[in-house]
């Protein structure tokens, strides 16, 4: 029995490395916690902002709504 692996002591599943209180029993157990860690992810990067860069501010002489004046000649 020396391949088979032990229960994690501090939380994470040894089988797919999600946290969790005790290693998941089923194949399917892990799918459905990475699917729930990949999502909970995608929420945490979708609120990041690259660091450094601010909004640029609103120029009024560069505005879409300043008026322009053309004249012919």
């Amino acid at each position: 029995m020396s391949g088979m692996q032990k229960p994690a002591a501090s939380g994470i599943c040894p089988f797919c490395g999600v946290a969790t209180p005790v290693p998941h029993e089923t194949q399917e157990a892990c799918i459905a916690a990475l699917h729930s860690e990949i999502g909970r992810m995608r929420g945490i990067l979708a609120t990041l902002r690259p660091a450094g860069v601010t909004r640029p501010t609103e120029d009024p002489e560069n505005s879409a709504a300043a008026s322009v004046r053309l004249a012919l000649d």
